[in-house]
């Protein structure tokens, strides 16, 4: 009950400013923002859901007094971008703000939102524990993030109507980015664990999870939303909090393989539904980004990339880095582009931006293609289908 009042009185809020506050001709204000961005491509906007693969902490409320999680990739821009500013970036758009930071203004909700959360899980419930009590309120689901977006296009309805809501959602590129934290909670020691493992199995974990994801996509068609792209899981095995839980198994190998073939099973069960997703959906196209192959070809490869260190972690205490997060900037390496790994489970920005150009356009040199069928640049500069 109480989660709900929050959000009823977000979009209240939303709408009551609005009106009591007007700005000068607000509908035409949102309209020629949308005709400028349409000029440049189709694609006017690019919404986000995920987890801690696209938010670095800042959405919720309670941001910043509030640390959402013990492990940090700071939220000031200037130290570790996510993929979702380097997308917007190609598609000339500005960095995509977080749903509780909004503005209350139909043009900037128009050109993006981002409704990820640090952590975030498929599956609700699945961060229990010392979260029990107030995660409602600050971890957001994947049910709960498609909510906000149905919340979102409500006031987009209210201010400028329901023509101009139904464009915003089929013009816009949708990213959706979950399972890592998911997966991360399967996979470590302890109590979380030991829940999930006997409950679910790990290969009934995997398909809950598709099946989830899959029908949070459905939820968003019937919602108008049009282009999706869904990026996989990468390679958990090799991530510094793994390997360093894993190292008596390790035998000087730097992944722990169990994990990552758990993972890599995931990633092709969920390609290959999302192709047949695509043929049941029609008008719309939804695309696959295979995280994990491109994160494999930068371990694989690191030298011709510019990394020095694909184990340990840029900014974290013990092992690999692996034992205790990032819990300050001031704990960080002096050369995080080095890494592949900036804490626990999160890459630096050096691999986020080869995954956003992967993802955007096939590599001719490395022969690196993330995204099928299409790539993200095509995605997003097809002509928008009626909606």
């Amino acid at each position: 009950m109480g989660r709900k009042l929050l959000l009823l009185a977000l979009v209240f809020v939303l709408v009551f400013f609005g009106r009591i506050f007007p700005r000068e001709t607000p509908g035409a204000a949102a309209a020629a923002e949308v005709a400028a961005a349409d000029a440049a491509s189709p694609a006017t906007a690019l919404f986000v859901l995920g987890d801690s693969s696209v938010n670095c902490g800042d959405n919720t409320f309670f941001y910043p007094l509030l640390p959402l999680n013990f492990s940090s990739t700071f939220c000031n821009g200037s130290h570790h971008r996510l993929l979702p500013d380097l997308i917007a970036e190609r598609m000339g758009l500005p960095p995509v703000p977080p749903f509780y930071g909004l503005n209350g203004t139909a043009a900037a909700m128009m050109r993006g939102v981002n409704f990820g959360s640090t952590p975030a899980t498929i599956l609700s419930g699945v961060l229990a524990g010392w979260r029990a009590g107030y995660d409602r309120f600050i971890f957001q689901s994947l049910s709960q993030q498609v909510r906000h977006v149905f919340e979102t296009l409500q006031v987009l309805q209210l201010e400028l109507g329901a023509s101009a809501a139904r464009r915003a959602a089929s013009s816009a590129l949708f990213l959706l980015s979950f399972g890592k934290d998911d997966y991360a909670a399967l996979f470590s020691r302890g109590s979380e664990s030991d829940r999930l493992a006997p409950k679910y199995g790990r290969r009934g974990f995997a398909r809950l999870l598709i099946s989830r994801l899959i029908q949070a996509i459905k939820d968003l068609y019937d919602a108008d939303v049009r282009r999706v792209a869904v990026m996989g899981v990468g390679p958990l095995g090799c991530a510094p909090r793994i390997v360093w839980e894993g190292t008596y198994g390790l035998d000087g190998r730097d992944c722990v393989e169990e994990v990552n073939e758990i993972v890599a099973e995931y990633n092709a069960n969920l390609s290959a539904r999302l192709l047949t997703l695509n043929s049941e959906l029609a008008g719309a196209e939804i695309v696959f980004c295979d995280v994990y192959g491109g994160m494999m070809e930068i371990i694989a490869n690191p030298l011709i990339y510019g990394f020095k260190n694909v184990r340990d972690a840029c900014c974290g205490v013990g092992r690999f880095g692996g034992m205790i997060g990032c819990l300050a900037q001031e704990m960080a390496c002096t050369e995080p582009s080095s890494h592949v790994w900036w804490d626990l489970y999160s890459t630096t920005e050096s691999v986020n931006s080869l995954l956003a150009n992967w993802s955007w356009s096939p590599s001719s040199e490395s022969h690196v293609q993330l995204c099928k069928p299409i790539a993200l640049q095509e995605l997003a500069s097809m002509s928008d289908s009626p909606a």
